[in-house]
């Protein structure tokens, strides 16, 4: 415990009604779920990088795929509606 920072704070009603209800099940310390509760969203959110460059590189990510998929295109269809119906 020489590496724990005591905290106080507050939590809404609901927070306190699942702390508690949810210690008991585990069979853990409330405190315990709060700290696995901050470990899961440090991993969740980049353990606190909020730098933007993942959102930078998606997008180009999605910029290429759409590229990619515009060259593809046929211009103008060659196929009827009722075409497809016929199968």
């Amino acid at each position: 415990m020489a590496d724990m920072v005591r905290k106080q704070l507050y939590v809404r009603r609901r927070h306190d009604d699942f702390l508690r209800r949810r210690s008991s099940e585990l069979g853990v310390t409330e405190a315990e779920i709060v700290r696995d509760s901050l470990d899961s969203h440090a991993s969740y959110s980049g353990s606190g990088r909020n730098d933007g460059s993942a959102w930078a590189a998606e997008e180009a990510f999605i910029d290429e795929l759409v590229s990619a998929a515009q060259s593809r295109v046929v211009s103008g269809r060659t196929w009827h509606s009722d075409d497809l119906h016929e199968r």
